[in-house]
């Protein structure tokens, strides 16, 4: 009989994992294919038509990433909420735009604005691994909470030595792919005219994150345990009930 719940569990557990990463799938495609509109085509598009309209660089600069701006503001305003992605957008091109009027008109706070945001964002993730919180950790905990997943077995998960390990070596990775990012960024900015920045910048990022999701899977093959192997744990104790 034990045999033949644990096969049970075992399918339906596959099952699960299968529906997971499927939504998982769909959900980076739709990312993915959002951000490209939004952050690449628009703005490029945008740019070209806004600036033969004005008077600066700045002024057209300001109209062109007010696009992904507004589509965050447009997306909280629809699911009620404000994600931390669509708080540092709008954060990052406020003080952008703040520092541009500040300097009298320069268009290059502006074309750094985005570098300084992932700038601050991969420091971030290096700070807390090296004071042993790690970044994303706590963010997985945040996300347990409000899915109501704060009872003693996911407390004792989230202890776990293997689960600090992992979130370490990811946040890493992490941290050290968004510093690459923003100083790419920051040297495009610097070196490209205008409009072949704004046309560029998206799919350099791209490149980036692509290579940094490469090496976090060639880390998994040599050794870094799932993150699904720890967190699976409280659904197999409640699965076999109390012994």
């Amino acid at each position: 009989m034990a045999g033949v719940m644990d096969s049970e569990n075992q399918a339906r557990n596959g099952v699960g994992r299968g529906a997971r990463r499927s939504r998982l799938a769909h959900l980076v495609a739709r990312r993915v294919v959002v951000s490209t509109v939004v952050a690449g085509v628009a703005p490029v598009i945008t740019y070209v038509v806004v600036r033969p309209r004005v008077e600066s660089t700045a002024v057209a600069l300001a109209i062109t990433f007010a696009v992904p701006v507004a589509w965050a503001a447009l997306s909280a305003c629809w699911q009620r909420r404000m994600d931390l992605d669509g708080m540092l957008t709008m954060g990052a091109y406020g003080l952008g735009l703040l520092v541009t009027v500040l300097s009298g008109g320069s268009a290059l706070p502006l074309k750094l604005h985005s570098a300084a945001e992932t700038g601050v964002l991969g420091l971030a993730c290096l700070v807390s691994v090296a004071l042993r919180r790690p970044l994303l950790l706590l963010g997985l905990r945040i996300l347990a909470h409000r899915r109501g997943r704060s009872n003693g077995a996911w407390r004792k998960v989230f202890a776990e030595p293997v689960l600090g390990r992992t979130f370490s070596v990811i946040t890493v990775i992490v941290g050290v792919g968004l510093l690459i990012e923003a100083t790419s960024q920051a040297a495009l900015a610097l070196v490209l005219p205008t409009v072949v920045f704004v046309a560029v910048s998206l799919p350099v990022r791209f490149a980036i994150y692509g290579g940094g999701a490469g090496l976090f899977l060639a880390l998994r093959g040599r050794g870094v345990q799932p993150v699904g192997t720890a967190l699976a744990a409280p659904r197999k104790r409640r699965a076999r009930g109390p012994s």
